[in-house]
């Protein structure tokens, strides 16, 4: 299947909070470094943003934007990509998870420049209907235009369907998919909207028709290539 158009690169990396991949100097940092200038070099690549989340130093969020999916496919299946794969595993301790999304709008640099960003994926059955993922996302759009005009310390947001089937769950099943990016001036205005009579009657339009929301939130490092 075609994927025209920019799309995002999502990965997310177990990698020890005492494994130094920030600081310089270190054969971690080399190795993050090195990553990094290979990502930022390929053919394609627009912008790479990283960030340990917030909540779990041990987990390292990578958000890399390609002018296609098919730049990005190219790419790992060129000579460059082994060198690249050799230095990430050396810092990395367990299985990474890695997707695409078409994010609405691209790029989404709004939200991810924000002081915060929460990220919050929301899992569905593998066999939702498009007819079903329609009206979930109307509801999702409806969501979005209360908080937008409710809550104090909201940037910007992007959103899109993750292409892949993921797994998800204590048996790995697989889910579709659906991520949302909201950049924030602080966690605690994030937090203090949680609270409100506005977001506590609105939430079930996101719960509806879904297995489950994961949320966590990143400060962003990175940008332009």
């Amino acid at each position: 299947m075609a994927h025209p158009g920019p799309i995002s690169e999502v990965a997310i990396f177990p990698i020890a909070s005492i494994t130094t991949i920030e600081q310089s100097g270190t054969k971690p940092g080399e190795a993050w470094a090195f990553s990094e200038e290979a990502i930022r070099n390929a053919p394609g690549s627009q912008e790479i943003f990283w960030s340990r989340w917030v909540e779990n130093k041990d987990m390292v969020q990578l958000i890399i934007h390609w002018d296609s999916y098919d730049h990005h496919m190219r790419y790992r299946k060129s000579p460059d990509f082994p060198g690249l794969l050799e230095k990430l595993t050396s810092v990395v301790n367990g299985t990474p998870v890695m997707y695409h999304v078409h994010f609405t709008p691209h790029p989404p640099d709004a939200a991810f420049n924000a002081p915060v960003l929460e990220l919050f994926t929301t899992y569905f059955p593998a066999s939702i209907s498009e007819e079903e993922q329609a009206r979930w996302y109307h509801n999702f759009k409806n969501f979005m235009e209360q908080m937008i005009v409710d809550a104090e310390g909201l940037v910007a947001e992007a959103h899109g369907w993750v292409l892949e089937e993921v797994e998800h769950g204590k048996d790995n099943a697989k889910c579709k998919a659906f991520l949302c990016g909201i950049g924030w001036e602080s966690i605690d205005k994030h937090m203090w909207h949680r609270g409100t009579d506005s977001f506590k009657s609105s939430i079930g339009l996101i719960r509806e028709g879904s297995l489950s929301v994961e949320m966590h939130h990143v400060v962003f490092r990175g940008g332009q290539s």
